[in-house]
């Protein structure tokens, strides 16, 4: 509805009247106001206990970054056809490489740090957080792990815990 303006000779009367129907028109009516109420409170009721536990959060953020470097590890050495380690320590994981051609396909040295994406080598774990065995996990230049044994890596923290395997042959992760 479009305001029309005021001509001459329009009397005071119909001049209130405009202005009555122009004044219903704004604002919320109380149903409206309750129905969003509700649905902040609802939100706010399922919402409110995920955040006092937000820790849960960073467990499962640091769990799937190891998982990325290892499997980082494991594509360097395929790409680069190098051997990398992975050393994995209860409070952190830290990724290396050896820069030197493969005498065989069983042993690498890694003594240079490789650094990963984000621009450090190491990984440290959130507080309260710890990851079991210390292992160390070595890829030759093919991609595969060299003990030959699936490795399972337990993540324990608030959140609970959860475990990360790498399969024998491939290097796989998940």
């Amino acid at each position: 509805m479009q305001r029309s303006p005021i001509r001459a000779g329009q009397t005071e009367r119909a001049e209130r009247a405009e202005r009555a129907a122009w004044a219903g028109q704004s604002g919320f009516t109380l149903i409206e106001l309750i129905v969003v109420m509700i649905i902040i409170g609802v939100m706010g009721y399922v919402a409110l206990p995920r955040f006092s536990s937000m820790m849960g959060f960073a467990d499962i953020g640091y769990r799937d970054q190891v998982a990325a470097a290892i499997d980082y590890a494991r594509k360097i050495a395929v790409a680069q056809r190098r051997h990398t380690c992975v050393i994995i320590a209860a409070g952190s994981v830290t990724v290396k490489i050896d820069t030197g051609l493969p005498s065989n396909h069983v042993t690498g040295n890694c003594p240079t740090a490789l650094a990963l994406p984000a621009g450090s080598s190491v990984i440290s774990a959130p507080s309260g957080m710890s990851v079991s065995p210390a292992v160390n996990i070595d890829f030759d230049a093919e991609g595969r792990p060299v003990s030959g044994a699936p490795a399972t890596l337990t993540f324990t923290g608030a959140g609970g815990a959860s475990s990360l395997t790498i399969e024998a042959e491939s290097g796989y992760v998940h």
